[in-house]
């Protein structure tokens, strides 16, 4: 079974996106039981690039499941003071 879940990359990270993804819908099918983990594989980021992964608007990590209906937003990790 398939869930829809919406996905936004922020800034320069859209460049990781799969090819025939870039600059496309927001709106991602990922199978059901997948995990933040798993959007983030569908991404060529680098090693060691810090992100920040929100989950309807809360920080979350790679193994929290994910549900339909669901909003990933990616972001690079800020830095400053």
């Amino acid at each position: 079974m398939r869930m829809r879940i919406r996905v936004k990359i922020y800034a320069y990270l859209r460049y990781y996106l799969p090819s025939p993804e870039k600059f496309a819908r927001e709106e991602w099918e990922m199978p059901e039981g997948s995990t933040v983990g798993r959007v983030l594989e569908r991404l060529d980021l680098p090693e060691g690039i810090r992100i920040v992964v929100l989950l309807n608007g809360n920080r979350t990590d790679e193994k929290t499941a994910l549900k339909e209906g669901d909003q990933v937003h990616i972001l690079p990790q800020m830095a400053g003071g």
